[in-house]
């Protein structure tokens, strides 16, 4: 049913819909309104960061009929930079997937620590794949404040 592959160019504008979509779709079970139109937006108003972090790093993508619905990017090799997963896919186990085949990369490329900043909402799969708590961070943006979890899994 659902299938992944290499990052192609050709994906850009779906990854960025894909970002947008998880985000409004879900957001809301620990954001305010504020704050999930502002995360949301991510991609249209910092184009050129988004760009970078999916264009520069390892990034996967997961599809269903060649279609892509989810995404995982690694930038740098260390760092677990994105994991989306469009509404209607989400609940599957996409999201744990990908984190899989991120994990499975980094090693491939020396690291022994991936690490990445997790999300109210993306904390839960995190540590069910092994990460653990570092640090917890508070971050401004735009008028708005995030609280992001700082979070490692040993690789071995």
């Amino acid at each position: 049913m659902y299938s992944s592959r290499d990052y192609r160019e050709t994906d850009f504008s779906s990854l960025e819909l894909i970002y947008h979509d998880a985000v409004m779709g879900q957001g809301r079970r620990g954001y305010s309104d504020e704050q999930v139109q502002l995360w949301a937006a991510f991609p249209y108003l910092f184009r050129d960061d988004f760009s970078r972090l999916v264009r520069s790093g390892y990034t996967r993508v997961m599809t269903m009929h060649n279609i892509p619905v989810a995404f995982a990017t690694l930038n740098p090799d260390h760092y677990l930079a994105l994991i989306y997963v469009l509404e209607q896919h989400s609940g599957r186990g996409l999201a744990g997937r990908l984190c899989e085949e991120m994990e499975q990369e980094a090693r491939r490329r020396g690291v022994d620590c991936l690490t990445t900043d997790a999300s109210v909402l993306s904390r839960p799969m995190f540590e069910q794949r092994g990460f653990r708590l570092l640090d917890q961070q508070q971050v401004h943006k735009a008028g708005e404040t995030f609280t992001r979890y700082i979070m490692e899994k040993k690789l071995g």
